[in-house]
């Protein structure tokens, strides 16, 4: 168990370290989201309430910009 622990742990980490390579805001807040998921778990794993905490409050900011991106864009095609 603790080794799938460490996994998730790395994973989370190398998910972070990929993020900070997009330069589109999109792709950046997909993936950061992917990374607070594997954190979420992560914490989970390690019983640590700050880093769910933390994890979960990415969540939801990235998926409601990601859903706020996705509206403008439609709306953008709509008027063209």
């Amino acid at each position: 168990m603790i080794w799938i622990t460490e996994i998730l742990g790395y994973l989370a980490i190398r998910t972070g370290f990929f993020v900070i390579t997009k330069k589109e805001m999109g792709q950046f807040r997909l993936w950061h989201l992917i990374s607070s998921f594997f954190y979420i778990i992560y914490g989970l794993f390690l019983k640590s309430s700050p880093l769910i905490i933390a994890g979960i409050i990415f969540c939801i900011i990235h998926i409601y910009h990601l859903k706020k991106f996705k509206n403008n864009s439609n709306n953008k095609t709509q008027t063209l």
